[in-house]
């Protein structure tokens, strides 16, 4: 099986930097891309050993929100079960990689590559000699944007783990029969805003400042960039399976509901090019959403954000397409889940020739719920968009 990661946009005018990519440019950089970064980042990526030739399958796990607390002992007891069964299944299905949505680190993010929750918080909890050679997929969520994003880029090169090379970025594999897989991994945040106006602060200052529906990028000029290499990356894309990966949900029945951006914007982009799923976190739940197409396609929306605490909500049930709710998790009441006292839960996946299998599964390793997905034909890969049709409607601040 083969691999291949490209990071950002091979589109962007102005976000080659030193060698590497940086489809975001300046504006959201504040660590140089080096040519010694690049080789370090290189080194350890190609380091982690490929799956044997004879391999016909991908495995993956899907996980989300699992940063922890900001004090000690700055895991929760539903991110310590669900690692615990993480490790049986990845022993038993010789999974290959994880993929993370995001909120990686609670409650502020990190101040710089160098913060110790780095290690509380993810290294010490994925310590498990069965972790090794894994690449942990991550992008960013909103959480981690009150803090430092580009430091969480950066730590890529400390760590054999933690693989982040960019706020947005795709790496696709190849399997021995070829059947391809794209994974396309991208920054909500800066495409919608965040959920307060809070930067490099404390938790105090995300209590004072409070919540908000995300109204708007930050830099609108940056959301554009990336708006574009979404659409453009989805077009390129001929893989038997596409799957995209954002931190906010465009579909959800529970706390935060659907984030309306997405829906306005990344809908009709994953409606167009047939993506296969979008997965997200940001709600601590479980789901399965899916919508049909005319053509008879459908769209999976798959959240998996509880990875370390879990959420009973139901609150915008009534704010999805009618009959789009196929599955969520947990259910009942238990008024301290949010912090951390539960199961938790995650998702397995298992990819062939045939369909993309789904597991989803309670934090002690029980499945609640089966899915399959099938490959994208012929006719839904060859969909093509000239440059001058991608949308590009600008949002006002």
């Amino acid at each position: 099986m083969r691999r291949a990661l490209i990071a950002g946009s091979d589109e962007s005018d102005e976000g080659v930097e030193n060698g590497t990519v940086n489809s975001t440019g300046n504006s959201y950089s504040t660590m140089p891309r080096t040519p010694l970064f690049c080789c370090l980042l290189g080194a350890l990526y190609f380091a982690w050993p490929s799956a044997q030739p004879t391999d016909s399958s991908l495995r993956f796990l899907l996980i989300g929100d699992t940063g922890g607390l900001p004090i000690y002992p700055y895991t929760t007891i539903a991110q310590g079960t669900v690692r615990d069964t993480m490790i049986k299944v990845v022993e038993e299905k010789k999974v290959q990689l994880v993929l993370n949505a995001g909120d990686n680190v609670y409650f502020t993010g990190v101040v710089n590559e160098f913060d110790a929750r780095f290690e509380t918080s993810f290294e010490d909890v994925y310590s498990h000699p069965t972790f090794d050679g894994i690449p942990f997929f991550t992008i960013a969520g909103n959480h981690d944007h009150f803090g430092n994003v580009s430091a969480q880029i950066a730590y890529t090169k400390y760590s054999r783990k933690w693989m982040f090379p960019d706020y947005w970025y795709k790496f696709n594999y190849t399997l021995n029969d070829g059947t391809t897989i794209d994974f396309v991994m991208i920054d909500t945040i800066i495409l919608c805003g965040n959920t307060a106006d809070v930067e490099y602060g404390s938790v105090w200052d995300l209590l004072w400042k409070g919540n908000k529906v995300p109204d708007g990028p930050k830099n609108a000029s940056v959301a554009e960039k990336q708006w574009e290499w979404i659409a453009q990356t989805l077009n390129q894309s001929r893989a038997d399976y596409l799957f995209v990966g954002g931190h906010y949900p465009v579909y959800s029945m529970s706390s935060h509901g659907p984030t309306q951006c997405l829906v306005e914007r990344l809908k009709p982009l994953l409606e167009r090019f047939h993506v296969s799923a979008y997965f997200a976190g940001h709600d601590h739940t479980l789901q399965h959403i899916q919508t049909d197409l005319p053509d008879g396609a459908s769209i999976n929306y798959i959240i998996s954000g509880a990875a370390s605490r879990t959420d009973r909500s139901n609150k915008h049930k009534d704010y999805i397409p009618a009959g789009s709710l196929k599955f969520n998790y947990p259910t009942g009441w238990n008024p301290i889940s949010q912090l951390g006292f539960s199961r938790g839960a995650f998702i397995y996946t298992e990819i062939n020739a045939q369909r993309a299998h789904f597991e989803f599964k309670k934090g002690d390793g029980e499945t609640k719920y089966v899915h399959d997905i099938p490959p994208r034909s012929a006719k839904t890969k060859t969909v093509t968009v000239p440059r001058q049709e991608v949308p590009s409607k600008m949002i006002e601040l």
